[in-house]
């Protein structure tokens, strides 16, 4: 096991901290290079609160990925949301390969049912993936029906759907809703009480009145991503910072996100690039967690206080 030089000293700090409540968990796209095993051994070992399970990390083999789900139901790691195989409704950049939202919904149930034996309740993301030959139209009808569909077969199994809107800067490359206005819309046409809002904090934080539209949301909010924006823009679409390492005014959207009632995890979800002198990819990965917990805890305590500079927050 790798680990942080610091990890005694910070561990000691965020667990006084967490006190307040406040459930930090890591995604395992923090750590893409790792396995599962790596994953569940090293969240485990610091403390950390969750983890979000990325399928793709399992094993292909359905035997073999139920003895993974196992060991980690053994090692007692709550699991706050699980990245399903294919999360897609159309091609993106992690499956391109299969074009038929049809199919993609096929192993989305395959997912939903393998995930429904280990951990029920716990919900699932979904992204629009890309609009076909830039038939918006088209892409919208589509899955305001075919998410109706996949949230009633969840609802079946005991599981939870929840739709995650990207960054305008990933349209036409992983999505077609782009914004928190259209992603309501989409939930108030799918209308079912286990399909919900998957909040990524890096992919809204530049939205008009962003503020107001997550109190907005009320109940709707099942999940919730952390990481922090480049102070001079990404270098590329993967090139995320820590939080409190950016620009991104955190404490103010966490104090928007706890007046929604929502007390569920805040999964540090990083994405890099390993091309990225300092890439995220490459650090030593129990620091990573660390950071991203220290700068976490540090926005969280500082919500109701307004110590973040007004420079910070977004301009429009």
């Amino acid at each position: 096991m790798i680990r942080s030089n610091y990890k005694s000293e910070t561990l000691a700090r965020s667990t006084s901290l967490s006190t307040e409540k406040a459930s930090f968990g890591v995604s395992e796209f923090t750590h893409w290079f790792q396995t599962f095993e790596q994953d569940v051994e090293l969240y485990t070992e610091l403390g950390v609160d969750s983890i979000e399970l990325c399928e793709r990390k399992l094993a292909k083999d359905p035997g073999q990925a139920r003895e993974q789900l196992a060991f980690l139901k053994m090692q007692g790691l709550a699991v706050s949301s699980i990245q399903p195989r294919v999360h897609a409704l159309f091609q993106d950049s992690m499956c391109p390969e299969l074009l038929e939202p049809k199919e993609r919904m096929c192993e989305f149930r395959k997912s939903i049912d393998l995930m429904c034996e280990f951990f029920p309740g716990v919900p699932m993301v979904t992204i629009s993936g890309v609009a076909p030959q830039f038939n918006f139209q088209l892409a919208h009808h589509t899955a305001r029906r075919l998410y109706v569909e996949l949230a009633d077969y969840a609802l079946d199994r005991g599981m939870r759907i929840m739709f995650e809107p990207l960054h305008p800067i990933l349209m036409n490359n992983n999505s077609f809703i782009c914004t928190l206005k259209e992603a309501a819309t989409l939930l108030d046409s799918v209308e079912r009480d286990n399909f919900g809002l998957c909040l990524d904090l890096w992919h809204v934080w530049q939205e008009p009145s962003v503020e107001e539209q997550i109190q907005a949301l009320s109940d709707r909010i099942f999940g919730v991503h952390i990481s922090d924006w480049p102070e001079d823009q990404p270098r590329c679409l993967g090139d995320r910072r820590l939080p409190g390492e950016g620009c991104i005014p955190l404490s103010h959207l966490f104090r928007a996100i706890e007046k929604t009632g929502y007390q569920g995890s805040y999964s540090l979800e990083i994405f890099s690039e390993l091309t990225l002198p300092d890439s995220l990819w490459k650090q030593d990965p129990a620091e990573v967690v660390e950071r991203g917990r220290q700068g976490f805890y540090n926005a969280w305590m500082n919500r109701m206080e307004n110590k973040e500079t007004t420079s910070r927050l977004p301009k429009h």
